[in-house]
């Protein structure tokens, strides 16, 4: 299974509106060795899904922008994304918060916002205190490892 660091997949953000996934045309102004893609996001073996496990609140934003920025591309636009905050950024998911705000407002619809739980207990946050937008997973990174195994793109951020 592929995992991507956040360099890999701010790269493949500035990449991807202007390439061709489905021909393997590099885009304008790019190298073919400029614009390669991993196999799994290039064509016929697209998978299940996108997992994004993130630790600090402007990752967060990150990962909503990317999977709004994916919405735009050829690459990818239908592809469901969860994105599992975990760590200190966990807490930021409470209502109130501006990240909440922010993904209550902005998060597409096919991107599902998922709490670590593990990380709220240990923090002492009430989950019932979390934005609506978010589901509370009981362990954020055992899910991710677990979406990874089924096919998932794995982005650890």
């Amino acid at each position: 299974m592929r995992s991507f660091s956040l360099s890999v997949l701010f790269s493949l953000g500035l990449l991807i509106p202007g390439l061709s996934l489905a021909t393997g045309a590099p885009a304008a102004g790019h190298s073919a060795e400029a614009s390669a893609v991993p196999d799994a996001v290039a064509g016929g073996d697209d998978p299940p899904g996108i997992v994004m496990l993130v630790r600090r609140p402007q990752h967060v934003r990150a990962a909503v922008q990317t999977v709004r920025d994916l919405e735009a591309s050829d690459s990818l636009a239908t592809t469901p994304v969860e994105i599992v905050v975990c760590g200190k950024a966990a807490g930021n998911l409470r209502r109130g918060t501006s990240l909440a705000s922010r993904i209550e407002e902005q998060a597409p619809g096919r991107a599902s916002v998922l709490a670590c739980g593990m990380s709220l207990e240990n923090r002492g946050i009430d989950p019932d205190r979390l934005t609506s937008a978010v589901e509370v997973v009981p362990n954020g990174l055992a899910h991710a490892l677990k979406r990874e195994a089924a096919g998932y793109l794995s982005v650890d951020l």
